[in-house]
């Protein structure tokens, strides 16, 4: 059996000491273990008589952990039972005050996961009190989230009664909601069924259908369809969708075939070729191309024309005639800005051919707009293309006033010069 002296003169020597069920404790080393608030790890093996850690730490990242452990530990009595776990390394509180002072993000990050990962159920309120006293914590955002998804694991309900007491936003609700939901999909969706109220989108529903996208499509797309269309139920899509492209792009094109209701098959694709869009433009063209309804289309035709656009706008003109008449107006929407960035002109002589596409007025209102700022004469003539009065003169008012904000002489001039509703008149040209 080693002795005590042996013990000493072997920690200074090793950067990493690793002790097997085998070793016998010293007293120096259970010392220097409370006060660096170190613990075993689950990735040590055992070696030729002594250990290896399977995930050595480099020296210099080791110190900042220390130092930072040093300075959470600074005068406290590490004798004194309230700052002891019962495992016998320093509280949780004491080691979160040393985990906050690490400069170095990963570093930090790795400790803190360390000791959510070694809290009990009963320790986690202590140290979220710690986090919200935190002067930083609107900074610490995405490490209290990390703490509260720990805690959703340990014990949920507690976390949510958490939460709700401190009068944290919904957000945090909904950060522990999609972690129970992936260890226990119908308890989550029990909760959630029962603490919403009202007849509205149920606030808490897409945090549960987010924690169990990635393990259960199916259930996930079940409480989508569910959903009422609202903020609510798009945020659901997104989560399914990111699972879905998780398996490949292939799976994500597919799947939207899967589902028989058209308004939430409209969602996925759209998701799934906004997505595919930002990386693969020709092939998210095609793919929105080869939808049978215009709705369905019309979705994703503005991301995906302009994102086509902006490689050949020619290219996504020839596109946009392939789509149904109902997409038409939207995918146009996306490639004017782009096409009138370099060419006015010619974009004025492309959307006078869309003329009797559905939806047209849209596509009138996207030129002004597009062109408004560089020839505001030219801007403000197509308005009178606007066929519904109501937009017509709302448009306008809306343009004009931007005119007139940098030169009220040329919007009053223009506005008695051509044919203006009454009321744009009296308004400009006082």
């Amino acid at each position: 059996m080693m002795t005590a002296t042996r013990v000493g003169l072997s920690a200074m020597k090793l950067n990493h000491l690793i002790l097997t069920h085998g070793a016998v404790f010293s007293i120096g080393i259970a010392a220097a273990m409370i006060a660096n608030g170190l613990r075993p790890h689950d990735s040590e093996i055992s070696g030729d008589g002594g250990g290896i850690e399977s995930q050595a730490r480099t020296a210099n990242s080791s110190g900042r952990l220390n130092e930072g452990r040093a300075a959470g530990n600074a005068g406290i009595d590490q004798n004194g039972p309230e700052t002891l776990s019962k495992k016998g390394h320093p509280g949780a509180v004491v080691r979160l005050q040393g985990i906050v002072r690490i400069t170095d993000p990963f570093e930090r990050q790795r400790a803190l996961m360390d000791l959510v990962d070694s809290l009990g159920a009963e320790e986690f309120a202590a140290v979220a009190d710690q986090f919200r006293e935190l002067e930083h914590l609107s900074d610490s955002g995405d490490e209290y989230d990390l703490l509260l998804r720990g805690w959703a694991k340990a014990d949920p309900l507690a976390a949510l009664e958490y939460v709700g007491q401190h009068g944290n936003s919904r957000d945090r609700c909904e950060t522990i909601l999609s972690s129970w939901a992936g260890n226990d999909a119908a308890a989550a969706e029990r909760w959630a069924l029962d603490h919403h109220e009202g007849d509205g989108p149920n606030p808490y529903m897409a945090a549960v259908i987010q924690g169990i996208a990635g393990n259960d499509l199916a259930t996930a797309s079940r409480l989508a369809e569910a959903m009422p269309y609202s903020r609510e139920r798009g945020q659901a899509i997104e989560a399914i969708t990111r699972a879905l492209l998780v398996q490949g792009t292939a799976a994500a094109m597919a799947y939207p075939a899967s589902i028989a209701d058209e308004a939430l098959r409209g969602g996925f694709v759209a998701a799934i070729a906004n997505r595919l869009a930002g990386k693969d433009p020709a092939q998210a063209a095609a793919w929105l191309a080869s939808m049978g309804q215009g709705e369905v289309q019309s979705r994703a035709a503005r991301t995906v024309a302009e994102a086509l656009a902006k490689m050949d706008t020619r290219a996504a003109a020839e596109w946009l005639r392939t789509l149904k008449p109902e997409a038409q107006a939207e995918a146009a929407r996306g490639i004017i800005p782009v096409m009138s960035a370099s060419d006015i002109s010619g974009t004025a002589q492309w959307v006078s051919s869309l003329v009797g596409t559905p939806n047209y007025d849209r596509v009138v209102e996207e030129f002004v707009w597009s062109c408004n700022s560089r020839a505001p004469e030219q801007s403000a003539a197509w308005i009178q293309g606007v066929t519904d009065p109501e937009q017509q003169r709302r448009l306008y008012h809306r343009m004009l006033g931007e005119w007139a904000q940098r030169d009220a002489t040329a919007v009053k001039q223009w506005v008695t010069a051509n044919n203006v509703p009454q009321d744009v008149l009296r308004r400009f040209s006082r």
